[in-house]
Order: C-alpha cells, then structure tokens, then sequence
C-alpha cells in the first residue's frame, strides 16, 4: 500500500493546497463561513451528517469539523494522493474514492446526508454533466437537506480564462509534490485513475446553476456569498 510523508509533511502540503485555493477562490474563508452559518440555519441546529465532494486533501471537511466537531464528515475525490493526505491528517472523517463525472458516483457516496457541499468542483464537469449531477446530488440529501455550491459564478456565463505561459499555483504544487520521493507509488496511482479525464473549465452564472437545480427538483435557490466572479449558493430539497 501507497504510503505519504509523515504528519509534518501532510500537514505543510495541506497548508500550501489551502494558499493555492485562496488563489482561485477569492473570499474563500468568508464563502465557507457563510456556508456554513446557512446550513446552520436551514436546520436550526448544526449538520448531523456532511458530504464534502471533490474535497481534496480535507481541508474544508477540516473547517467543518472545527466548527461541528461532533459531525460525521465523508470527503469524495477521485484523487488518491489527496485522500491519501486528508487519511493521515483526518482519520476522524470516512474518504470515499469516486469520479462525479459518472453516474454512479452516488452509490459510493452514501447517505442520506443533512449536507452536500461542492466547492470548487462543478467546473471540471461539462455543462450536460452538470445538469445531471444536481439530480444526483439531490437524491443524496435528507429531507429539507442543503447543497452548497461555490464557484465561479460572474454574472453570465463566460469563456474559460486562456492558460498562461507561467507557472500557475496548481502546477506548483504538483511539481513539489512530485519532488518527494515517498509520493510515487501515489502519484502512479493517480496516473492511472485519472487517465483522459481534463477539467472542461464551465463557468456559468448564479441565473443558470439556479435554473438547473430548480429542473432538478431543488428549492429555495439563495446566494449566501457573492465576491470577484465567484459565489457560494444554498439549495434547500
């Protein structure tokens, strides 16, 4: 079996990943805090039961646990190198290794859960595939459950951005993950499991992911965070 470096070395990539999402996401810690005060509110108590797709190295199931440390909190990503960091940094949290670009990644996941939350994630899918994940996500939720999605979201929908000729804050960071010795048979691993798969880079408005969760059965379509293109909106089922 695979293994990842010792705690420190966990613990310092997960930092550096949660720098680089501050990069893509700006406002990210006030978009999460007020996600989190909304599922709060929905429920009028804190999430039993948290679904953290396309959750990476556990960064935000962390948050999440910091504020409801008696929460039993799933993190789904298809990568097995950042399951593989939230393992060592959160054993208290179950990992679930899923692809949310196929259908049957519901039967993985679980449930039923209070909330889902999908932060920064929709974007890898194409715009079919995201109407039919709304679908699925809403059939993962308890009754009066809260999906959370936050994301690019300008006020229309917009070409992906051109890829510029430097290094950006993702390559970085693969690059010094794939310096550590400790991380090939992982990063191997990744290869394999993520073989032909490539982010579409969809980016649509608050309008549109509204209409579509709406088509997919959900209610009360709120935008509880808005900033620099990006924002977090709440959808009660």
């Amino acid at each position: 079996m695979a293994t990842t470096p010792g705690v420190e070395g966990v613990a310092r990539w997960r930092r550096d990943w949660e720098t680089m999402m501050r990069h893509y996401q700006p406002g990210r810690d006030g978009l999460l805090a007020a996600g989190l005060t909304a599922a709060e509110q929905a429920h009028g108590r804190a999430p039993e039961r948290v679904l953290d797709v396309g959750g990476g190295p556990g960064t935000t199931a962390e948050a999440v646990l910091r504020r409801w440390p008696d929460a039993h909190v799933t993190v789904l990503d298809i990568d097995p190198v950042l399951l593989a960091l939230t393992n060592t940094a959160l054993p208290q949290a179950r990992t679930v290794r899923a692809d949310i670009g196929a259908p049957d990644w519901c039967s993985a996941a679980g449930g039923p859960y209070d909330l889902v939350l999908a932060l920064m994630t929709l974007h890898y899918l194409p715009e079919d595939r995201v109407r039919d994940w709304y679908a699925e996500a809403r059939h993962l939720l308890a009754p009066q459950g809260l999906l959370l999605v936050g994301d690019a979201m300008p006020d229309a929908p917009v070409p992906a951005k051109p890829r510029s000729g430097g290094i950006d804050p993702w390559t970085a960071w693969w690059a010094a993950l794939f310096a550590q010795p400790s991380m090939a048979p992982l990063l191997t691993e990744r290869a394999a499991a993520l073989s032909g798969l490539d982010s579409a880079e969809f980016v649509a408005s608050t309008d549109w992911h509204g209409e579509a969760a709406r088509r997919a059965g959900f209610t009360d379509a709120t935008v509880p965070y808005q900033y620099a293109g990006h924002a977090l909106m709440a959808f009660r089922r």
